[in-house]
Order: structure tokens, then sequence, then C-alpha cells
């Protein structure tokens, strides 16, 4: 598969796998900025969907139909909740496991399979844009929320700008009741505008509003916003 999100994903990998090793056997076990999640069921999660991404793309190559989570979201939770209490190295080792086999899959993966379909927990996606596309969001956004040091403002801007189009599309659903948003990055010209009613003007840059749009952040500048349902 070649495709310029492979080289993405490892930029944004090789970030990750820098933050990770330096955590120790106290830092994975301290909380994430996901609510009830530590560091250490984070980084399984991370490791665990590169396993699910990559048995799909290999699956897509033989001309079957995988599933990312063999036994759908129970088995995907119990995988996760398998990293509490794991020491920092063998998360590391998990993840840096699970994070090559991807890559070495990704690039020796045929074209076709690009849109290929795989079954998901929320259901049928094509293999590139539903997994791969969603393996680089799931490993800049869940850098965050791992609360070492990397935030939005380390995001990569190309890409803070095309996941804010995409997650514009689901914003109207998440806003309070007779919400609307006018959404002005500062760093470009680019606006956005979301829900019904009364409008509610939010400035800053692109990263800042994205950090919002994904429920990482609730204040963008000195701002607060209005509130979201889950982000997903």
């Amino acid at each position: 598969m070649n495709n310029p999100h492979l080289a993405r994903i490892a930029s944004a990998t090789e970030r990750l796998l820098v933050t990770v090793s330096g955590l120790d056997d106290v830092a994975v076990a301290e909380p994430s900025l996901l609510p009830g999640w530590d560091r250490a069921l984070l980084i399984t999660h991370l490791a665990a969907n590169a396993d699910g991404v990559r048995r799909a793309v290999e699956a897509a190559g033989r001309g079957k139909i995988g599933e990312q989570y063999p036994g759908g979201r129970p088995a995907r939770d119990a995988e996760i909740e398998a990293g509490r209490g794991r020491p920092a190295l063998e998360l590391e080792r998990r993840l840096c496991t699970a994070c090559d086999q991807l890559a070495g899959a990704l690039v020796s993966a045929r074209e076709e399979v690009w849109d290929a379909p795989a079954l998901t927990t929320h259901g049928e996606v094509k293999v590139g844009p539903g997994l791969v596309v969603g393996r680089l969001r799931e490993v800049e956004v869940h850098h965050v929320d791992l609360n070492c040091a990397y935030g939005p403002e380390d995001w990569p801007f190309a890409w803070v700008v095309e996941e804010m189009d995409r997650a514009m599309l689901g914003l109207p659903s998440r806003l309070p009741p007779d919400t609307a948003v006018v959404l002005a990055a500062t760093d470009t010209d680019q606006h956005w505008v979301a829900g019904s009613g009364e409008a509610v003007e939010i400035s800053g840059t692109t990263a800042a509003l994205f950090a919002w749009v994904t429920g990482r952040a609730s204040v963008v500048g000195d701002q607060e916003c209005p509130p979201l349902k889950p982000w997903s």
C-alpha cells in the first residue's frame, strides 16, 4: 500500500513511542486525560488498535473481510482492561511490537486493500478511510490523552485541518439543543459553522478548536465553550 498516510502514521508513531519510553511503572499507573483510564490502559488500547488494523489489512489482502476486534466490543474492552497494572517496560514492548507489525502489513499491502471492507465495533467500513486514516487519528489524539507534555499545539497542522473537516460533520448532533457555533481559526482564514439556534462564536487556533471539538478541551483561548456529547 503506497499511501501518504503511511509516512504520517510512522512519524506520529515515532513521537508516541518516544513518550511511552520515558514512562516508568509509577507513571503508567497514573490517570490519563480519559475519565477512568490510567496510562497503562491507554497504551494497551493503542497496541490493541494497531493489532486490529493489522488483522483487517491482512484479511483484506487474502480477499477476506477482517474483523478489527474478534468478539466485538466485549473482547476489545477485556483486552484493554488486561493492561491495568502492567509494568511500563512490558507495555512499551507490547506497543512497539504491535506498531512494527502494523507498519509491515501496511507497507506490503496491495493498493486494492485501501477500498476493501472490514468490520469494526461500529459496523462495516473500508480499510483505508475507516481504519488506516483512523489509526493516525488514534495515535495523535490519544498521545495527547497520555498527558505527558504532548498537547494539541504539537499536532501536525495539515492533519488538524483535515480532521477538523471530518469532525465537523458529526458536531451538530453533539451540541446542546438550540445551539449553533461559528468557529474561526486565528491561524488561517477558515470558518466552520454547525448547529441551529442561538450562535456562539469561538475563535482560536485550529488545534485549539479541534481539541474542543474532540472533547479534549472545554476552553478555547479564554472562552468557555458549550458542552458537547462524547466524540467518537
